[in-house]
């Protein structure tokens, strides 16, 4: 699998544009999923779109095969020059950063909150709502158990990270401890 970010955000945007051109996000959104689902279910299919011995109308065939009535013509086509520009291996990377640009551009914001022990529905709905709130954005909110914490939570939202853990308390409590140890010491002056 090729890893060239710049590739699938160039081909996500660009779906984006024709997506929020034709007012189909969603639906968009909608269809890449079905074929994330495919992909998924059908792995020999996958194997055959990555195989380099296979010509790109052998690929789109197959490909289109699998999907007839779960995409309209304009993912149909946009599947199909993926093929023709032999960027298959970049499907679910182009698939998965079309979903980031689309709930950017609808104002979703991934967030993920660890904790030692699932929280209740109460607890996370009232988490996602301050978050909303905080961030001024819609939060789509996601809880990771992590026992490891000990206690307390670590709340991702893009590139912000909150830590309220148990372990990171007691690493300032130490670090704390350390600086009031080194400020009782009297130092003797020659």
């Amino acid at each position: 699998m090729n890893n060239n970010p710049g590739v699938s955000r160039r081909y996500a945007q660009a779906l984006l544009m024709l997506a929020t051109e034709h007012k189909l996000i969603d639906k968009f959104q909608e269809e890449l999923e079905a074929v994330l689902q495919v992909l998924a279910t059908e792995n020999k299919l996958y194997i055959a779109l990555l195989d380099p011995r296979l010509q790109p109308q052998e690929k789109k065939e197959l490909l289109n095969k699998q999907l007839v009535g779960k995409v309209s013509p304009l993912i149909e086509n946009f599947l199909n020059v993926i093929i023709d520009k032999k960027r298959e291996d970049y499907l679910p990377q182009i698939i998965q950063q079309y979903f980031k640009y689309a709930d950017e551009t609808r104002g979703i914001v991934e967030a993920q909150v660890y904790s030692v022990v699932s929280l209740t529905d109460k607890d996370f709905h009232k988490l996602e709502k301050r978050l909303a709130k905080v961030s001024g954005k819609k939060i789509r909110l996601k809880n990771i158990v992590d026992p490891s914490l000990l206690g307390g939570l670590v709340i991702k939202i893009g590139e912000t990270v909150i830590d309220g853990s148990i372990v990171k308390r007691l690493a300032l409590l130490k670090e704390y401890l350390q600086k009031q140890q080194l400020n009782g010491l009297e130092v003797k002056k020659t």
